[in-house]
């Protein structure tokens, strides 16, 4: 029954009526005992034992606030900052840094640094209370850190579009958020388990080849690991190497299908808190990988040839543009071949267009085999292909165009038990030794050029005439 809004007034008032009531009904007490009614049955003694009655009640009430009210009290005021107390840890950890962030993280007293713990100091149903505050409070503050970490992993995930920067960014922050000293995130690239981020971890070929990270992949499944002595994660800082056993291995699923793999390493054991906090983490970065390896796969078909791997027209053709504005502005060399194979209409018209595939992928095969690093190799339509040679006289587009119809012709292709032979014929220019303002017109003598290999029996290379002399024709 509640007389008012305050407990303390309630109490207030039921003391000083039982008190009335006490003084009241006293003297007929009294009575009982053999005392003349004459003494006590007046208004005098009535008078006394009610204001006797009144103040027991009032010590009852200043003794329950005294020793219950102060207990009250203190689960009043933070009650009155219950509803702050979120807002201030949110604002607190939403100000604080990275590394702010993380010892925050690995503090077992989280609240005590935002001022919310209650001390207990009582075994009865109060000190209970306070340890249930407690851990409500504690709970709170690792909800709303999770929290933040997820917010600022899922910032992080969102600017980032390329597969290297977004897994190293990515591992860095799962080391942060989970007090790792070492991790590592390897994706799935044609069945097998590719490194694309890894921090301190040494023996990294052995760790992917382990039985958990297998389970880990083909289960889905979080793997939480305490290694065996022989069997340590060998950790290389900068101040040298040394061991850890304790792992977590956590595959990045999304849509049910294993992408890759995170490896994160510490120095003790992960508690719960922090494997929930994984689990919450990797369901954002399953979803941006699968978005980085869509963007890298299109970015490629963008940029490549399907069959041959190699660059298409068009980015050949940038590529080509981008080399020969270097070439201008450093006055160096720039050579040019277009080569296509001879015949090939014959040989889609006699083994069929899969065995012409085969061809195409051999003989991209056998030129890139000689190209130098920094060439660039581009499927220019059908059965025809550009070189760009940066830094290539005529005599070295000579040269190389040389080894290239060499290692083509050289080139071992069996059908059944039919050897397929194959041969190219070649064009090839140089600027500046034929003066261009374009790089088009490269490409045009150089056609130029190829078409008069082809008119001088295929399986041959001819220079511009404008641009070398004499020219280098080879034999058969």
């Amino acid at each position: 029954m509640r007389l008012t809004r305050k407990v303390f007034s309630d109490l207030a008032i039921f003391m000083g009526i039982f008190g009335f009531m006490i003084g009241t009904v006293f003297p007929f007490f009294v009575t009982l005992l053999g005392v003349p009614s004459d003494y006590v049955l007046t208004l005098p003694f009535f008078i006394a034992c009610i204001s006797a009655g009144l103040i027991a009640g009032g010590v009852n009430y200043y003794l329950a606030r005294k020793v219950v009210g102060s207990r009250l009290i203190i689960l009043s005021n933070v009650g009155r900052h219950m509803r702050s107390l979120a807002e201030t840890m949110r604002r607190g950890i939403h100000q604080a840094d990275e590394e702010e962030l993380t010892v925050m993280l690995s503090t077992e007293e989280l609240c005590g640094k935002m001022g919310c713990q209650i001390e207990v100091d009582s075994d009865d149903e109060f000190g209970e209370s306070a340890t249930a505050f407690n851990l409500l409070a504690q709970t709170l503050s690792r909800t709303i850190i999770t929290e933040r970490a997820a917010h600022s992993f899922s910032n992080m995930l969102a600017t980032q579009l390329d597969i290297e920067p977004l897994a190293d960014k990515a591992i860095r922050k799962l080391m942060l958020y989970t007090n790792s000293v070492g991790g590592l995130l390897a994706v799935v690239e044609h069945g097998e388990l590719e490194t694309v981020a890894c921090h301190v971890i040494s023996d990294v070929h052995s760790v992917l080849r382990s039985d958990y990270v297998k389970e880990a992949i083909n289960s889905g499944e979080t793997q939480i690991i305490r290694l065996p002595k022989n069997a340590e994660i060998v950790l290389n800082h900068v101040i040298g190497e040394h061991n850890t056993k304790y792992v977590i291995v956590d595959p990045i699923v999304y849509k049910g299908v294993s992408l890759g793999v995170i490896v994160l390493a510490a120095e003790k054991d992960y508690d719960e808190e922090v494997i929930h906090r994984i689990s919450i983490l990797r369901i954002g970065l399953g979803l941006a990988l699968n978005n980085s390896l869509t963007h890298g796969r299109m970015r490629l078909l963008a940029t490549q040839d399907p069959l041959t791997g190699v660059y298409n027209r068009g980015f050949g053709a940038k590529r080509l543009n981008e080399e020969f504005q270097r070439a201008v502005r450093g006055d160096s060399p720039l050579g040019v071949i277009l080569f296509d194979i001879d015949d090939f209409k014959v040989i889609n018209d006699t083994y069929g267009h899969l065995i012409g595939d085969r061809v195409l992928i051999g003989v991209v095969k056998s030129v890139r085999s000689v190209l130098r690093e920094g060439d660039i190799l581009t499927r220019y339509g059908g059965e025809e292909f550009l070189v760009v040679l940066p830094g290539a006289s005529s005599v070295d587009v000579a040269q190389m165009g040389e080894r290239i119809r060499h290692a083509v012709k050289d080139m071992q292709l069996v059908e059944g038990s039919q050897s397929i032979h194959v041969t190219i014929s070649l064009g090839g220019v140089s600027h500046p030794e034929l003066n261009v303002s374009q790089e088009d017109v490269l490409i045009r003598h150089a056609d130029e050029a190829l078409y008069r290999a082809k008119g001088a029996g295929k399986d041959r290379i001819e220079m511009d005439k404008s641009g070398f002399k004499p020219l280098l024709n080879s034999v058969n």
